[in-house]
């Protein structure tokens, strides 16, 4: 079961970082690197991992991954185009930026350039629930009530004390400030000392597709950075639907 985990850590790790070298996986891994290069020929030898064709010490994630995943056009047509804003992002915010998707009552990072804070508090803290993500609730803002109540119904917790109604109301109450803000701010609730800001991305119909959010030290928020960070990703947002509309007018 180790050398199985071990597979399952190397080929996330590639998918985050391709293309990608060994020496470079093993250290991000803290994995020996004669572990490392087992998984990588099993997972080459079934069809998942390919040397890069430019760079033939590094490895990348094949085609069929993608086929198999069966990602939306729009969702991937959004991950491309948000790498670049993401890294804008990085510079002008001094954060740490990533593109999330809603899957079921969580969120899950596709892309970022910062995606090591993201990845290991997604390790140490768990699968980010929809109603504690920024993101999450900037995608929440843009659906419409009946789909909100359905996502919250299977993410918020069901206590007998009273707290989740507690929590509920002050969800649903972010939700509508980021109807009416065009952005979602989150101030310690995933991780105490954290601060979150984040964007929908949409498609032509004004539906979402995913979300841009940027982590910043919670003082940040609390001297009152919000606003100007929630404008700066509500414009990186508009550039990425403007992105995802266009293709959508290729096909």
């Amino acid at each position: 079961m180790k050398s199985v985990r071990t597979a399952l850590r190397v080929f996330e790790e590639v998918a985050a970082r391709q293309p990608v070298g060994l020496s470079e996986l093993s250290r991000r891994l803290d994995v020996p690197k004669a572990s490392v290069q087992r998984a990588l020929t099993t997972l080459a030898d079934a069809g998942w991992l390919r040397h890069d064709v430019s760079a033939p010490g590094s490895w990348v994630v094949t085609a069929r991954f993608s086929v198999l995943a069966d990602a939306s056009p729009e969702v991937i047509a959004a991950r491309d185009a948000a790498r670049p804003v993401l890294s804008s992002l990085r510079e002008k915010l001094d954060g740490s930026p990533g593109f999330f998707v809603l899957d079921g009552d969580r969120m899950v990072l596709l892309a970022g350039p910062e995606e090591t804070l993201l990845r290991t508090l997604s390790a140490t803290q768990g699968p980010l629930p929809v109603h504690l993500s920024a993101a999450g609730r900037a995608i929440l803002a843009r659906l419409p009530d009946a789909k909100v109540d359905e996502v919250l119904e299977r993410s918020l917790p069901h206590t007998s004390d009273g707290t989740g109604e507690v929590l509920e109301r002050h969800v649903r109450q972010s939700v509508d400030d980021a109807r009416r803000d065009g952005y979602s701010l989150v101030r310690g609730e995933y991780v105490d000392a954290l601060g979150v800001v984040a964007a929908a991305v949409v498609d032509g119909h004004g539906a979402p597709v995913a979300a841009l959010a940027v982590m910043v030290p919670r003082d940040r928020i609390d001297r009152g950075e919000g606003p100007e960070l929630g404008a700066l990703l509500v414009d990186a947002a508009e550039t990425v639907s403007l992105a995802v509309q266009a293709a959508e007018g290729r096909r």
